[in-house]
């Protein structure tokens, strides 16, 4: 019995020291007939949403049409055929992927929605500029940045519920290369 209580004591000892910022713990010899106490790992960090993945292509691309929202062009959900109107569910992390050979891309937001229409500005409005990761996609001048073909961008969150306008810096007043994203 003297001996358990010895082995907690020099386990919980070790443990506050690591929280102190001293020594490294060191892991004490097991001198008790029983299994030592295991330390379970907490990441506060982790959340249970999935990441979501809006896809990003031009070649070979033709419009996708929406009752609300007009031609949009360039974004899809991953998996999807074609471009269409994309909607992420709240809480999710997002990720955008150049699915192109040749082209950059950006997921840029040009602005707000509503849930019957979309004021495409006439000019590209958004940003070039890459958000950092974590970054909300509905904040003012959000961009992936460029996504060089085959790439992926950082992972930032979609937690904030709209309707939000996209568009591609290199390809908006080209080739109306815009969607929008619904977040719900």
């Amino acid at each position: 019995m003297r001996v358990q209580i010895l082995s907690a004591f020099a386990l919980g000892a070790s443990l506050l020291a690591g929280c102190a910022g001293g020594s490294t713990p060191s892991t004490p010899a097991q001198t008790g007939s029983g299994p030592m106490p295991q330390t379970i790992a907490f990441d506060e960090h982790l959340r249970p949403d999935s990441t979501f993945t809006v896809g990003v292509k031009l070649e070979g691309e033709s419009a996708g049409k929406s009752k609300a929202y007009g031609a949009v062009l360039g974004y899809f959900k991953s998996g999807a055929k074609k471009s269409a109107v994309v909607t992420i569910p709240l809480g999710s992390s997002v990720v955008f992927t150049n699915v192109d050979t040749a082209l950059p891309h950006t997921g840029s937001l040009l602005g707000d929605a509503s849930k019957k229409s979309a004021p495409w500005p006439s000019t590209f409005t958004g940003s070039g500029t890459q958000s950092a990761a974590g970054t909300d996609i509905s904040a003012t001048d959000f961009s992936t940045g460029t996504l060089s073909p085959g790439s992926s961008s950082l992972t930032y969150t979609a937690n904030v519920p709209g309707f939000y306008m996209f568009g591609c810096a290199f390809h908006y007043v080209s080739h109306e290369m815009r969607d929008v994203i619904i977040v719900k």
